[in-house]
């Protein structure tokens, strides 16, 4: 967690060093053109001059043909106006990549409030005490809860939780892992029986892979059958079934890697016991 706070607040400091470097050259590039400007000399009226004569002007075009020309060049050299905004767009896609996925990812959620909204708010009184015992009572009560469930049901703000939760996995009065684009949460005394069930539950797709082997009884059935049953891809069905085996509540019929699939005896154990909690509910 801790590392992913880093990451978080250096990815942000580049993105504003990115930004005020832009700035910087801007600032740079504007001062160079105005003292351009202001070093060009400016045409001064002929007012208080005679009047050229003929013979002078014939005096000044023969003096001009004996001199010889010299080449005028322009040696100011090009000025690269991309480069402020290269930096300007590198910092303004860091700032916003941060921020629009801390909108689809929980956990890169959890990192932004606690990268820079925590310290605004890590004043210790009796008030925190009081939130931090409710939070633990919440993940006592809820083990595998995630973050948007725990600060809606205890009805805080984001950055409230984010620092309480931290706080308490520092006195590793909690523990917490990703669970895809979550995060979730359990006490530290939890068992490990139970920590394992509640990482891998059986629900949803697992508890209908399951069902399906279970109606299918000794025959079993092949994964593109399961596949074509659930109307899921091959490779969440490939996620499953490697999480169900691990369980050990399914198993190959043969050696085989195409054999069928089918329920092992701890799966059918498990659902049974699943079935029957239903049921009581």
């Amino acid at each position: 967690m801790m590392r992913g706070v880093f990451v978080v607040r250096f990815l942000a400091f580049l993105a504003l060093l990115s930004i005020v470097g832009g700035i910087v050259f801007l600032e740079e590039e504007n001062s160079s053109l105005v003292s351009d400007e202001e070093e060009t000399p400016a045409s001064e009226p002929l007012t208080d001059q005679q009047e050229k004569t003929e013979d002078d002007d014939a005096q000044e075009a023969d003096a001009s043909f004996m001199q010889p020309e010299e080449s005028q060049q322009d040696d100011t050299e090009p000025v690269d106006n991309t480069l402020p905004y290269v930096f300007f767009g590198i910092g303004g896609g860091m700032l916003s990549s941060l921020f629009f996925s801390s909108f689809l990812f929980e956990f890169i959620r959890i990192l932004f409030f606690l990268a820079f909204l925590t310290p605004l708010i890590a004043t210790k009184d009796k008030k925190d005490e009081r939130t931090r015992g409710r939070i633990l009572g919440f993940v006592e009560a809820n083990a595998g809860i995630h973050f948007s469930a725990l600060r809606d049901g205890l009805g805080l703000a984001n950055g409230v939780t984010a620092y309480h939760l931290r706080q308490l996995e520092l006195e590793e009065s909690v523990i917490s892992w990703r669970d895809g684009r979550l995060r979730r949460y359990a006490i530290s005394a939890i068992s490990s029986h139970d920590i394992a069930s509640i990482r891998h539950p059986i629900v949803g797709t697992r508890l209908a892979i399951l069902e399906i082997l279970h109606q299918s009884e000794s025959l079993g059935l092949t994964g593109k059958e399961i596949q074509d049953r659930l109307a899921i891809s091959r490779q969440l069905l490939s996620h499953h079934m490697s999480s169900l085996r691990n369980m050990k509540c399914v198993e190959r019929k043969g050696t085989s890697r195409k054999s069928p699939w089918k329920l092992s005896a701890d799966g059918q154990q498990k659902l049974a016991y699943i079935q029957n909690n239903v049921e009581v509910l």
